[in-house]
């Protein structure tokens, strides 16, 4: 250890401080030592000075040195302490090492050897543990950065995609002119394409809030059935030219405290993923109490069932992961089911998948009842 060290000491007694110094000398350590015989002055120097190490009395006028070290840890001092002490005590080292310390030496069986070796030790310690608390600090940092580029992005693309998806929709009515049969398929192609971009970007979005805590959630009663209904009915066409049959079983129609918005959206991520993994059959959604058997009294159950090629468990097991594809050819954005989980989780629900590959797939969303609301 070659540079030079700053090093504190605190310990009332002037015969110890020299008997430290001397040693450390002696081990050939280069230290820039700073004294103080009581813990009231050598905090206020730790708060204002930055050092390689501390060596702390046990046995201090105005406190222990186990006080001190609780103290120091309180207000977010990570220097290495080492503690001085007339006697070994096991039970006091273990108190010691609980409340931060670095580590402990009898007095009694210095050596320059031992001494060296310890601040060695703590002094090596304390900079990996510096470094990687500054690589993760970076990490934060750079995902942090990450994450506002693709909010900003994500929004300023938003604004095109909804005008030109306007502005198709116009094409598509004749408002600027007549246009043929050949014209009008070319057209909802490209209306379909559009509409999906901007689902994928308003899904980055949503995410966003979210991961940000910047998601403001209106809570206020939700009627369930209609929602649903409501949700079916737009994603209809897209069944439709599937082939698929979609159908709702509503054993309840209650109601739920929710933001009816995220709600809907939630319903759409899952209908909407049942329809584009379902290459024939059809897609049930059910609306029934949860049974006892699997949940608490007074939380419906939201089922969107599928006959699609279905889900494996290593795929199951990630699936509401954060930018979690799967194996599946036809995979997304892996944002669909995290966001789907997101919301579940803001409204104090929980959500499940049960499937096997080639027998498609059962979600499950379980949220609260509003009480006496049905």
């Amino acid at each position: 250890m070659d540079e030079i060290l700053k090093i504190l000491i605190v310990d009332d007694d002037e015969v110890d401080r020299m008997a430290l110094r001397r040693l450390l000398k002696a081990a050939g350590v280069a230290i820039k030592a700073v004294e103080t015989v009581d813990c009231g002055e050598a905090i206020a120097i730790l708060k204002e000075q930055i050092f390689d190490c501390a060596f702390i009395d046990y046995r201090l006028p105005d406190m222990t040195g186990l006080e001190l070290v609780q103290v120091l840890r309180g207000d977010s001092i990570r220097i290495p302490l080492i503690i001085l002490t007339g006697q070994g005590d096991e039970q006091i080292a273990v108190e010691l090492m609980k409340a931060g310390a670095s580590d402990y030496i009898a007095k009694g069986r210095l050596s320059p050897e031992a001494l060296a070796q310890v601040l060695r030790n703590a002094v090596r310690i304390h900079q990996a543990e510096m470094q990687a608390a500054l690589a993760e600090q970076q990490k934060e940092q750079l995902a942090r950065q990450r994450e506002d580029f693709v909010s900003r992005l994500t929004h300023d693309l938003r604004t095109p995609l909804v005008a030109a998806d306007r502005t198709l929709n116009l094409f598509q009515e004749g408002a600027f002119g007549d246009i043929s049969p050949d014209m009008q398929d070319m057209l909802t192609v490209m209306i379909r394409s559009n509409q999906n971009l901007l689902h994928m970007v308003n899904t980055i979005l949503e995410v966003y809030r979210h991961d940000a805590g910047r998601k403001t959630m209106s809570f206020e009663s939700c009627k369930l059935y209609p929602l649903v209904k409501e949700v079916v009915q737009e994603l209809a066409p897209l069944a439709q030219e599937r082939g698929l049959k979609i159908a709702i079983d509503a054993a309840i129609d209650t109601t739920i405290a929710a933001d009816c918005m995220e709600i809907r959206r939630l319903l759409t991520n899952l209908i909407g993923n049942a329809i584009k993994f379902t290459d024939r059959g059809s897609i049930t959604i059910r609306l029934d109490k949860a049974t006892q058997s699997t949940a608490q009294p007074g939380l419906v159950a939201i089922e969107v069932e599928d006959t699609g090629s279905g889900i494996s468990p290593e795929d199951q097991a990630t699936l509401f992961d954060r930018f979690r594809q799967g194996n599946h050819k036809r995979s997304g954005s892996g944002l669909g089911m995290y966001l789907s989980r997101r919301i579940v989780e803001a409204h104090n629900g929980t959500i499940a998948v049960k499937s096997a590959l080639g027998q498609g797939s059962l979600f499950i969303v379980q949220l609260p009842i509003v009480q006496n609301a049905e």
